[in-house]
């Protein structure tokens, strides 16, 4: 009879984490019929289905719910054995794994990393992807943004530092009509098309609905693309889009405040538990807070912005669970 490995359970975790075979694919870096002939090779072992298969995703079964509760604390303990085992070794030290969501503060960031540590640096664009990378090893160290919808078990193991919160501006063509003194209205934009990123890499979508909907409307979402151009190519035919704050748009487009500052984002700084009191982890969030505090005057709005607002810094090491 062939034996439960450890591996086994990562990928029964990620499942469950990914809420389908497809997702937890990406995450574990294989194919997703490779990681169904591996699900069903191992609800053999165990002698039954782990997940129930909805048109939605999947579900863990009564069985799979009491694998993932002892297969958390197998990991869980396996992991403290490897940072343990390799605190007591003598050796090289290891390239620093990067791993972040597109922001505008990574090129700054990786130059600033560049002077002291040695790196390898890895995008993803969906913050609860790059928290399971995270988790399960593949990276180091994540920066990324505060996801809607995460729940404790995406941060079980990690330390989380807040390194900074600030407002989401709106990306608009110079001369709109809902432009007022260098600030827009949320409720003008009411009846334009809206741009927004894939759902799953839409870090603030239930916040932006929520913002929408006490400016009295719900958006009219046209387009779907995180790619930038496309989006700028939008924009320039009257759509608007949601904006980091640091944006700096091509000519003829910027990137500007809402009135009140309806919407916010934070940035989070994200090692394992493990790791996390290591030199490297202080020098690494001494990086990141470099970069970011560079970003501001990228976009002179966000500049003015900064003047304006003193009193809103990040704060570090707050946890984000």
């Amino acid at each position: 009879m062939a034996e439960l490995e450890l591996r086994h359970l990562r990928a029964v975790r990620a499942v469950a984490d990914g809420g389908s075979v497809s997702r937890a694919a990406t995450v574990l870096g294989v194919s997703q019929p490779a990681l169904t002939a591996q699900l069903k090779r191992i609800e053999r072992i165990l002698g039954g289905d782990l997940f129930v298969r909805e048109p939605s995703g999947v579900r863990p079964t009564e069985l799979g719910r009491f694998v993932l509760a002892r297969a958390d604390a197998l990991l869980s303990d396996m992991q403290a054995l490897v940072a343990t085992a390799r605190s007591h070794g003598e050796g090289v030290a290891e390239t620093l794994k990067i791993g972040y969501v597109p922001l505008l503060i990574i090129g700054r960031f990786i130059e600033e990393l560049g002077k002291t540590l040695d790196v390898q640096t890895y995008a993803e664009p969906a913050s609860l992807t790059l928290l399971k990378l995270l988790s399960t090893g593949r990276v180091d160290v994540a920066l990324l943004e505060r996801f809607d919808g995460t729940e404790p078990h995406h941060y079980a193991g990690l330390t989380v530092w807040t390194l900074a919160t600030e407002p989401i501006f709106v990306g608009i063509a110079q001369g709109h009509p809902a432009i007022h003194g260098g600030v827009v209205d949320l409720a003008d934009l009411a009846d334009v098309d809206w741009i927004l990123p894939p759902p799953h890499e839409n870090c603030v979508r239930v916040r932006f609905l929520q913002a929408c909907a006490a400016a009295g409307f719900t958006p009219r979402v046209r387009h779907f693309t995180s790619e930038a151009g496309t989006a700028g190519t939008l924009i320039a035919q009257g759509a608007v889009c949601l904006a980091q704050a640091a944006s700096a748009p091509p000519p003829g487009l910027v990137a500007l405040p809402l009135a009140g500052d309806p919407l916010w984002t934070t940035l989070l700084f994200a090692t394992r538990e493990d790791d996390a009191r290591t030199p490297a982890t202080d020098e690494v969030f001494r990086c990141a807070e470099v970069a970011y505090v560079a970003s501001r005057q990228r976009n002179p709005h966000f500049a003015r912005w900064c003047r304006q607002h003193p009193e809103e810094p990040g704060e570090r090491l707050v946890s984000a669970r």
